[in-house]
């Protein structure tokens, strides 16, 4: 793994990664709890592409956008400051502020009006509805940090959190069920792996189980459990298929591919985790009040 394109990114990804563990491991209850860890480790991961392939990057910038390139690199930038901010544990109530806004701009910039140019293309909603999982899932660890000081808002971000990931977790869990030829987990158009066994009961089992999650996540008792077994899921996909996939790929292409693969379903992950932390707190305000 000598290309720059490949090892950047990888080596940041596994870095912050382990580095997030370590900051962690101390006041961590709970698989929930390790969610910013996964998301920092993927930002971290986007942040060495941003560096390494940036003018290909700044082709997908709006042509209408000035400074495309610097926009590409301020991009990883930002990424890495979040992800040394939410390993670190300082200044998170301003770092997840700033990266739910982020995403929200990409929706709005570049998700939304291509699935509203290219309605019957799914591809373009299922990155919609990701970029805005991603965003409301860093209002959701926003939430958290302000709770004590805010409890009301923090209880309406999680309300809020809490039914939108419902809605797309049985968006993505009918994606995988419709789809059960394309890699499972988060919605793709790449064919799963010939090596994979059972590729289609691998497709069924997870969109079952997505669809599953979000009607119990429409019911606040079950929101915080179902959002951690989807977090949990999603890891596991990380790890048994998309891990191996990288050590298979042939040349730093598909390796690049593979680390998309990974640190995208890690990242979806560590949102879900996030949302778990956060839908469970205001329940558990609640039930003492």
């Amino acid at each position: 793994m000598t290309d720059p394109t490949v090892f950047w990114p990888a080596l940041l990804g596994l870095a912050v990664l382990v580095a997030g563990l370590i900051t962690y491991r101390r006041d961590a209850h709970g698989l929930a709890a390790f969610g910013p860890v996964l998301v920092a480790a993927s930002l971290a991961a986007f942040a060495g592409e941003h560096f390494t392939i940036a003018p290909a990057l700044a082709g997908l910038v709006p042509k209408w956008l000035p400074g495309r390139l610097f926009i590409a690199y301020f991009v990883g930038v930002a990424h890495l400051a979040a992800a040394l901010s939410f390993v670190a544990r300082r200044y998170v109530r301003w770092s997840s502020l700033c990266l739910a806004v982020m995403f929200a701009l990409f929706v709005l910039l570049m998700d939304l009006p291509g699935a509203i140019t290219h309605p019957t293309t799914r591809l373009f909603w299922s990155l919609a509805a990701r970029e805005t999982t991603y965003a409301i899932g860093a209002l959701a660890l926003f939430a958290t940090v302000i709770r004590t000081d805010h409890p009301q808002p923090a209880l309406t971000l999680a309300r809020i959190a809490r039914i939108w990931t419902a809605f797309v977790l049985v968006f993505y869990g009918l994606e995988n069920l419709l789809y059960p030829q394309f890699s499972p987990g988060v919605p793709d158009v790449t064919p799963t792996a010939a090596w994979i066994p059972f590729p289609r009961l691998f497709a069924y089992a997870t969109g079952l189980l997505l669809v599953a999650f979000g009607i119990a996540m429409l019911a606040q008792k079950h929101a915080a459990s179902s959002a951690a077994r989807s977090g949990l899921l999603m890891t596991l996909l990380t790890v048994a298929l998309y891990v191996p996939q990288f050590f298979l790929a042939h040349d730093a292409s598909q390796q690049l591919n593979a680390l998309n693969f990974i640190f995208d379903t890690l990242l979806f992950a560590g949102m879900m985790l996030v949302i778990s932390h956060a839908v469970a707190e205001p329940a558990s305000a609640q039930s003492h009040s």
